[in-house]
């Protein structure tokens, strides 16, 4: 009987260990800088600061190297979505995280500076850098839907 316990046991254990690990983290901005590489100038140029609302949403599926990655942006009223497939993970000395994602027509780059608490995302690119860099300012949602229970909490 103590054998079969233990097997069981064992065994849950096991299948335990092969479950898939899903993380999703959300990250809210209410503004962004927006560069735009200079060929002329050999820079990074400042097109717009914009003071909009922006939800970035990193959900990683069993390891940092895989899922998806989905940015969502207020620009003039009109909603743009940017989103791609994680396809590698770095992480520097520093505790900088940086994503490299690819959709169909795209590869981009999203770098977390917990520091700074700034994203930077790097898109549009060609064989030498990308063309477009936007910074946004950002706060981790610590509780899913935390604007909402906001929201109910000073209606009471």
């Amino acid at each position: 009987m103590k054998i079969n316990l233990i097997l069981f046991f064992f065994l849950v254990s096991l299948s335990n260990l092969q479950a898939q690990t899903d993380t999703q983290k959300r990250f809210q901005s209410d503004s962004r800088k927006y560069y735009v590489w200079s060929a002329d100038f050999e820079k990074y140029e400042l097109v717009e600061t914009e003071y909009e609302h922006s939800v970035i949403d990193i959900r990683e599926i069993g390891s940092k190297t895989n899922g998806y990655i989905i940015i969502s942006m207020i620009d003039n009223g009109q909603t743009r979505l940017h989103h791609g497939s994680i396809y590698n993970f770095t992480k520097d000395s520093e505790n900088e995280g940086s994503w490299s994602i690819q959709s169909k027509f795209m590869r981009a780059k999203l770098t977390y500076n917990p520091k700074d608490n700034t994203m930077t995302y790097l898109y549009d690119g060609d064989s030498k850098r990308y063309k477009r860099i936007m910074i946004f300012t950002v706060a981790p949602d610590e509780i899913p839907n935390a604007s909402l229970k906001t929201t109910i909490v000073k209606a009471d």
